[in-house]
């Protein structure tokens, strides 16, 4: 993981490594302004979306015809000079691409698209729609709010203590029916289950970091930041 010299983006070694790929994890100083991603990678345009904590997963096809406003917490794209992105502040940001660089995919991972298995979701539209098996995908999961900080209730931690296993990994109690939850950990753990091995996790807790925005540190209206990635024309 390193901090971009020229803009104020985290990016991730591996995704780094790979050629004809643009992609970080804005922090608050980019914030969501789109224009700015746009206008310093050459895309035509960066896609979003209507984000409902979901598990639905939306492909972008024609981004003339996109116009932010489709509903879902995940975007895939096949396109080349276009780009995608999911807004967080401390919900989990994964962005993920394919070795041969032929389709990449931005998800928006809060509690709710977490428990509906979004990533998962994900990974298996990337099969069926261009044909790319999940060992051959590389996933980063970016910066969120981490298991020292997230603490939630016995309701939301009895889901998940219900419908998945090895919850020791990231669901320890606090207090008494309270737990602190890690869902960058589900997150990579629903991943490597469903076959993606080259999972990455960025170590930065959006609420420890001040550099980040965090619903949990500040509060309701909120601002944003940006996860975004695209094939270079």
């Amino acid at each position: 993981m390193e901090m971009s010299d020229k803009m104020s983006f985290v990016l991730s070694e591996r995704l780094s490594s790979f050629e004809g790929l643009v992609h970080g994890f804005a922090d608050r100083s980019v914030g969501a302004d789109a224009s700015v991603i746009e206008k310093h990678f050459n895309l035509s345009r960066l896609a979003q979306l209507k984000q409902i904590h979901s598990g639905d997963v939306v492909i972008v096809n024609d981004p003339d015809n996109h116009d932010n406003l489709a509903e879902g917490d995940a975007l895939v794209t096949g396109l080349k000079g276009v780009g995608i992105g999911i807004r967080t502040a401390d919900c989990v940001p994964i962005l993920i691409v394919d070795k041969g660089n032929s389709v990449v995919a931005a998800v928006h991972g809060g509690w709710r698209g977490t428990f509906s298995e979004i990533a998962d979701n994900t990974v298996r539209v990337i099969q069926s729609n261009y044909g790319v098996f999940p060992s051959e995908l590389t996933a980063v999961i970016g910066p969120s709010i981490k298991k020292c900080c997230y603490e939630v209730g016995e309701d939301v931690a009895s889901l998940f203590k219900e419908r998945f296993d090895n919850t020791d990994q990231y669901l320890s109690e606090s207090t008494k029916s309270k737990y602190f939850l890690d869902l960058s950990i589900v997150n990579r753990l629903q991943l490597q289950r469903v076959g993606v091995a080259d999972v990455e996790v960025i170590d930065i807790c959006t609420k420890c970091n001040e550099s980040f925005f965090s619903y949990r540190r500040e509060g309701k209206g909120v601002s944003t930041q940006l996860s975004y990635i695209g094939l270079k024309r």
